[in-house]
């Protein structure tokens, strides 16, 4: 009878892995579909492989659907390790931000590609030497050194799955070094530093290294106490070191400190800025 049928073809699909199930299921769609002229099957057998035969039709038409159902399992494993992949990701973001960015800590320069871009909206484009050049200028962890990015909210970007975005907002005490010693020698004078929110960003290429990384943009100006601004800007604001407004002024003294009279901190590369980054705007340029 067609309920022995169902028993005997119930019995196959448990001894069965995947991969047979499937070649067995379109084998079984095959047998199906071919009138058989020698079998006349008794009626309410009939009647049920009528109520079937759409379902049957729709995997001999389109088997492509039934391998994606068929997939759900076979492809389990794979959901896993991208699931896996971006925590690693975001680890690494994690790491560099604490303890290699030349930011919050000493650099380390393997983690950065020799294409690396640094953005911010008054720094930059800088390049992986002018970068670091800039970070050992500034010494922002040794005037602060108990800063503390106090980051949050890390995830991977839907339409990059090498982006790690996140939010800092940091905090610290200005008694340490002096800000710049080589050229502003700005000296500690015990200020709190409270920062606003701001979103940052870091782009890893196919090894793993750091591409491009994003800082300083403010998601709430009226936080803090760095008069709405992010990063090292407002780190300054913070501790009462005078920065320019955005405007000529300010692109005008970048100008001079980067291209003219460059003796510690640049504002952007003046040349070798990687080729994949097509952004004709330089320093505080184009952003307000």
């Amino acid at each position: 009878s067609y309920c022995t049928y169902k028993l005997i073809l119930t019995a196959i699909m448990l001894t069965m892995n995947a991969s047979m199930f499937a070649v067995f299921v379109i084998a079984a769609v095959s047998i199906f579909s071919v009138p058989c002229h020698g079998f006349v099957p008794h009626q309410p057998m009939m009647r049920s492989l009528t109520k079937e035969q759409p379902a049957l039709m729709s995997v001999k038409q389109d088997s492509s659907s039934f391998f994606k159902f068929l997939g759900g399992a076979l492809n389990e494993p794979s959901s896993k390790k991208t699931a896996r992949d971006s925590n690693l990701l975001i680890e690494k973001a994690k790491d560099i931000l604490y303890n290699k960015s030349g930011f919050y800590s000493a650099y380390d320069a393997e983690v950065f590609s020799e294409e690396f871009v640094f953005r911010g909206p008054f720094i930059g484009p800088l390049n992986k030497r002018d970068y670091l050049q800039t970070m050992d200028a500034f010494g922002i962890y040794k005037a602060i050194p108990d800063i503390n990015p106090n980051a949050w909210g890390f995830s991977i970007d839907p339409e990059n799955p090498n982006r790690v975005w996140f939010m800092v907002r940091n905090t610290g005490t200005f008694d340490g070094e002096p800000i710049a010693p080589k050229s502003i020698n700005y000296k500690p004078n015990g200020a709190q530093l409270k920062g606003c929110p701001e979103t940052f960003s870091m782009l890893f290429d196919q090894d793993l290294k750091l591409k491009y990384l994003s800082v300083g943009y403010v998601a709430d100006r009226f936080e803090g106490n760095t008069n709405g601004k992010g990063a090292a800007v407002g780190i300054f604001n913070a501790v009462g070191l005078p920065f320019p407004k955005v405007g000529p002024l300010q692109r005008f003294a970048q100008w001079v400190g980067t291209e003219v009279y460059c003796v510690g901190p640049m504002s952007y590369s003046v040349k070798d800025v990687p080729e994949w980054w097509t952004d004709k705007n330089v320093g505080s340029g184009g952003y307000l």
